[in-house]
């Protein structure tokens, strides 16, 4: 198939673009001006900006499919989050609706239910916006999907996976591993609540199997990993391979939640990025439960790769 990817060159896109150029699709990759063409090996590619919808006009005629990963991710302002997850999403679904693709796979985030924790969260719980500019606007981006597919002009399916991890991850992992090392990591509450990461080859491996099955068509998928362990065994895991001590130092959720908040409110008058900030606390502080059953009973997927391993891996890749 003929397959248009925006966010071709991002961390989940380039991976996800692999995948597919080795199961024999015809990618084309949407890349930025300034972006290299290198990282989108064995895909033709066009430039463009999804903000911007006259530099995208014509450019998915032809293709069968439009896989739309492009979005500003994690801790953003909402100025960016506006225009780039939501006008940028509407952007694209107005072009793949006038070029006439209607298979449409979207990609959004398990922060649409409002990083609720203690409770099983499937895909039918309901969307919950709580002031995170992130997941306030991959809600808004998902009802412009929606309602295009309402239309009967779009055939979406909707992807939701918790925060991604893998070689290539130049955010999470880099600063996870940069914090341990210097001395300045405190886990969060009693660190006995489960990592909430998944592989990055784990999700690749689910758009291609949802771009290969019409029967996804309508619907929406939580990837997480169901079997990841606590932020305790997982620290543990990674100083030893680091060579560095385990933290001993821990932060009450809400107190962390309050000092985040307050390095927020300074940030503006510094216009530098603060060094905690809410959205990762709400990412690592707590329980959460999303529920994977959908994905196994219909496409029969579940998440293959360890996290340990999985980290390991990472740490190899980036020179340990």
């Amino acid at each position: 198939m003929k397959v248009f990817v925006t966010g071709a060159s991002g961390f989940i896109g380039q991976v996800v673009v692999k995948k597919l150029v080795g199961h024999n699709h015809s990618v084309t990759a949407l890349l930025l001006p300034h972006e290299p063409k290198s990282s989108v090996a064995g895909a033709a590619f066009v430039r463009g900006d999804v903000t911007l919808p006259e530099t995208i006009a014509g450019k998915m005629s032809g293709h069968g499919a439009v896989i739309h990963l492009a979005g500003a991710v994690g801790y953003q302002t909402r100025k960016d989050c506006l225009r780039i997850n939501k006008q940028g999403t509407l952007n694209v679904v107005h072009e793949a609706v006038h070029s006439g693709v209607r298979r449409f796979i979207h990609m959004s985030s398990v922060s649409v239910y409002g990083r609720v924790p203690n409770t099983p969260i499937g895909e039918d719980f309901p969307f919950k916006k709580i002031g995170d500019p992130y997941g306030d606007t991959k809600i808004e981006a998902e009802n412009i999907v929606r309602v295009f597919a309402e239309r009967g002009t779009l055939d979406p399916t909707i992807l939701r996976p918790t925060a991604v991890y893998g070689e290539g991850d130049n955010k999470f992992l880099p600063k996870l591993v940069e914090n341990l090392r210097s001395g300045k990591f405190r886990v969060i509450g009693d660190g006995e609540h489960r990592v909430d990461l998944v592989h990055v080859k784990d999700v690749a491996e689910f758009v291609l199997l949802v771009l290969e099955d019409r029967k996804s068509i309508g619907e929406a998928y939580n990837i997480a990993n169901a079997h990841n362990p606590t932020w305790n065994e997982m620290l543990a895991v990674l100083c030893t391979e680091l060579g560095v001590p385990v933290p001993s130092k821990h932060l009450p959720y809400k107190l962390a939640y309050r000092i985040a908040g307050i390095m927020e409110f300074l940030s503006f008058f510094t216009r530098k990025p603060p060094r905690l900030n809410r959205y990762s606390i709400r990412l690592i502080g707590r329980q959460y439960d999303y529920l994977t059953d959908k994905a196994r009973r219909d496409m029969g997927f579940s998440s293959s790769t360890p996290l340990l391993d999985g980290m390991r891996d990472y740490l190899k890749s980036a020179g340990g």
